[in-house]
């Protein structure tokens, strides 16, 4: 071996032993050394989602740091080399503040840095708006302010037109693929004029929720009003969604004759289809889906209140003593609505008279008692050819007109199956559904219907018009209308739940914004008030002015007012959906609904222009004594008009009080 071969052997060999003496960034290893330790946290480092914190001890003792350095970490200084990437909170922990990457680094006495860890921080992973349910899987999507999440037109029951009419809810086929469910759906058939709207194939539910991946929130059944012969579910309920930190479900259901109707020729089925209950069976269905699939949009099946408005919050009531309903709900938020059923016999005598005026349209008959006749006397099968030759159009036009008159409206029959034969009566006895609730009522709820009386503004004779004034009389009706109907909602259903002796608590309320004119003007106050609906639009944050005679009551003045009693509102429904008490210690008390005629059994909903002035109260409505009042303060041809013109027939109205003053 020559001399240069020689020499360049030495020469690899010290290389050799240099390198293998330093701190070996690149020799293979099983515990780095501190220096590959800051190589590798810098490239690996800590990774913290946008918006969690995390604790730097534990990051440290996690890390590949050596033992020697992780001690030294106890006593160091932190800071961020980005404070509005990474925040460092009181030395203890950091926070993700916006994505992207820095260092945080840790400093002795001397400030000198010791250890430096690279932290990445991540946007939070998104919500998925694609949900499996047991029969397929269904896209949404978030709503314009990017703040809730919509899933339309869930289908919870099989097509009902066809052999499906006038039968309890089939259950869904499954499907394949992803079904798109980010539009709205037609809903239920409705009359419209002469004709209808919607489709027979209308069973199924909207879904709200935050924009967020929380799981068990609690879940809010919604069924919509409209005298069970009108109304939508597709009522926009994404805000209260989002401010009561829950899921709210909305139900589409059948309405009009093909959702109650009772007569024997259609009794052929099961006994809970043979009720004529079939709007009762879509919303089981519903809460049963509910039940079985809800989970799967973060709510919990063990925490579902049920709540209407109008005839969704008496189809709420029925749910309460409905035998079938045992365990599918646990709260109820009834709005507006009252205690009304019927029985089988009253069903079989209006289906009969509502048969037999399509027949007379067929001209088949010039008369309707000469339809009825026959209906009447004709074999039961000939009657089920009838009602099962009727058109979508034909059942539609059945009941096309209410305004809150009983005999034009359907309404649960009580069967012995779907509803007890006793009715509401079964409350007294304990053998209903046992759940918290909350009764509430608009304070001149009966504006929304006076104004579409047009006996206030059409009389026989001029002697009428001589007699009376006609705004001065319909100021009288709105005030003595409301506060019969706002009986009948709250105190009536109130006082027969207190009859059980094992009743759950009773939260009772009357929203009254609107009622005072220094707040909105003295029309509306008189005129218009807390309208029909008033305190479900304020909770979903809706305010509506009356464009005809007050188109400015919807203003900045009362702008502050308005959003801090829908703030108030929602923080006791939010409280209630969660725990079945709508208190909280930095609320006004809201007492249980007790029968004292002292007590504060009441919370009145209010606010002047700039802050709320909600407050129990005292005031308790009798009907007896709201009729007597008029008798004593009207004329008689005042209290005439009013009594028999204007309020007779109307659900809070039965004729047992009025025949008392006849």
């Amino acid at each position: 071996m020559n001399k240069r071969i020689r020499r360049i052997c030495v020469i690899i060999l010290i290389l050799s032993l240099f390198l293998g003496s330093t701190i070996g960034l690149y020799r293979p290893s099983n515990e780095p050394s501190e220096a590959a330790t800051v190589k590798k946290t810098g490239r690996i480092g800590y990774t913290v989602k946008k918006g969690k914190t995390k604790n730097i001890k534990y990051i440290v003792k996690n890390s590949s740091l050596k033992k020697k350095k992780k001690k030294k970490s106890a006593g160091l200084t932190w800071k961020s080399d980005s404070p509005k990437t990474v925040k460092v909170i009181k030395n203890e922990k950091i926070r993700g503040m916006k994505a992207g990457k820095t260092y945080i680094r840790g400093y002795n006495k001397k400030n000198k840095n010791v250890i430096s860890i690279y932290v990445t921080v991540q946007p939070p992973s998104k919500p998925k708006l694609i949900r499996t349910t047991s029969y397929g899987r269904v896209k949404g999507k978030k709503n314009s302010a990017g703040t809730a999440m919509i899933w339309y037109g869930i289908p919870y029951g099989a097509d009902t037109s066809g052999e499906n009419r006038w039968r309890a809810p089939r259950p869904v086929e499954a499907w394949s693929g992803v079904k798109k469910a980010r539009s709205k759906r037609k809903g239920a058939v409705k009359a419209s004029g002469d004709s209808y709207t919607g489709t027979e194939d209308c069973l199924y539910v909207n879904i709200y929720r935050p924009y967020s991946k929380k799981k068990e929130l609690p879940v809010l059944v919604y069924l919509h009003g409209g005298s069970n012969n009108s109304g939508t579910a597709n009522t926009d309920f994404s805000k209260l969604a989002v401010k009561t930190d829950s899921v709210i479900v909305t139900v589409s259901f059948r309405l009009g004759a093909f959702g109650f109707l009772s007569h024997p020729a259609l009794q052929n089925g099961t006994p809970e289809e043979n009720s004529g209950n079939f709007s009762l069976l879509d919303i089981r269905q519903a809460l049963c889906w509910v039940r079985d699939e809800i989970g799967s949009f973060g709510g919990d099946a063990g925490n579902v209140t049920l709540s209407g408005f109008s005839a969704g919050a008496r189809d709420t009531l029925m749910c309460m003593i409905s035998p079938v309903m045992q365990g599918l709900f646990h709260k109820a938020v009834i709005l507006s609505g009252g205690m009304t059923v019927s029985t089988p016999k009253e069903g079989k005598l209006s289906a009969e008279k509502k048969l037999a005026a399509v027949l007379v349209e067929r001209g088949l008959y010039a008369k309707k008692s000469e339809a009825l006749r026959y209906i009447q006397s004709a074999p039961l099968e000939r009657v089920r050819e009838l009602f099962y030759s009727l058109t979508t159009k034909e059942i539609a036009q059945m009941y096309k007109t209410f305004n809150l008159r009983m005999d034009n409206f359907p309404q649960g029959f009580t069967d012995g199956v779907v509803l007890p034969g006793e009715g509401f009566s079964a409350i007294s006895s304990g053998a209903y559904n046992r759940v918290p609730v909350v009764l509430g009522s608009d304070a001149t709820e009966f504006s929304s219907f006076a104004w579409k009386d047009d006996s206030f503004f059409s009389y026989d004779t001029i002697f009428d018009t001589m007699i009376f004034d006609t705004m001065n009389l319909l100021g009288k009706g709105i005030k003595y209308g409301s506060q019969l109907q706002s009986a009948y909602n709250v105190e009536k259903t109130a006082e027969l739940l207190s009859r059980d002796a094992g009743h759950e608590a009773i939260y009772a309320f009357r929203f009254c914004w609107g009622t005072n004119a220094s707040v909105t003007d003295s029309f509306y106050s008189q005129y218009i008030g807390a309208y029909h609906g008033a305190s479900r639009d304020f909770l979903r944050g809706v305010y509506t002015n009356n464009k005809e005679y007050s188109p400015d009551v919807i203003s900045l003045e009362n702008k502050k007012g308005r959003q801090a009693l829908t703030t108030q509102m929602r923080r006791y429904i939010k409280n209630f959906l969660w725990e079945g008490n709508p208190n909280d210690a930095s609320l006004t008390r809201w007492n249980v609904w007790s029968n004292r005629e002292s007590s504060k059994k009441i919370m009145n909903f209010n606010a002047g222009k700039r802050k709320v002035t909600s407050k129990m109260s005292a005031e308790k409505y009798d009907q007896n004594l709201i009729l007597y009042a008029m008798s004593k303060n009207l004329t008689t041809q005042e209290f005439g008009f009013l009594t028999n013109t204007v309020l007779e027939g109307r659900y809070f109205m039965p004729s047992s009080f009025l025949a008392m003053y006849k």
